[in-house]
């Protein structure tokens, strides 16, 4: 295997089986999530007012939603969302699927360490889940005169 063939292989847009000729494949798109971007993120997350006001799961919760729905088919990073306090953005989304249709993107990242990361989350909210029934309104507990 030559030198070149070797520094390819297991790199995206890469396919070379040991021994064979390297084939180009679909590339994913690569990102930058730099300080500069994580910057620019927290303050537009600022600027519309949907800062975290504590770390405490309830909060996040809340949140995330907005965050999300503010960003629209841009999404949310992991690393823009643990940058803007959401320590396990994955547990969140997931605690949030129960009521909100959310997408996961898999996207790969120069991250804000300056190294490659492959498949990193990308959050988008894609609006209330429809298959949910609708909320009945809350009828009084009748606890038989106790």
């Amino acid at each position: 295997m030559t030198n070149e063939k070797n520094k390819a292989r297991g790199r995206a847009g890469f396919d070379v089986a040991a021994g064979g000729q390297a084939k180009a494949t679909k590339k994913k798109k690569l990102r930058y999530s730099g300080a500069n971007v994580i910057k620019k993120v927290l303050r537009e997350i600022d600027q519309k007012g949907l800062r975290l006001r504590s770390t405490a799961s309830d909060t996040q919760l809340e949140t995330l939603p907005k965050v999300l729905q503010h960003f629209g088919a841009r999404g949310l990073s992991t690393y823009e969302g643990q940058a803007a306090g959401y320590l396990r953005i994955a547990t969140r989304v997931k605690e949030l699927k129960a009521t909100w249709d959310i997408v996961t993107l898999r996207e790969d990242v120069i991250g804000p360490d300056g190294l490659f990361h492959k498949n990193v989350g990308r959050y988008v909210l894609l609006g209330k889940r429809k298959d949910l029934p609708p909320a009945q309104e809350q009828q009084p507990l009748d606890l038989g005169g106790a």
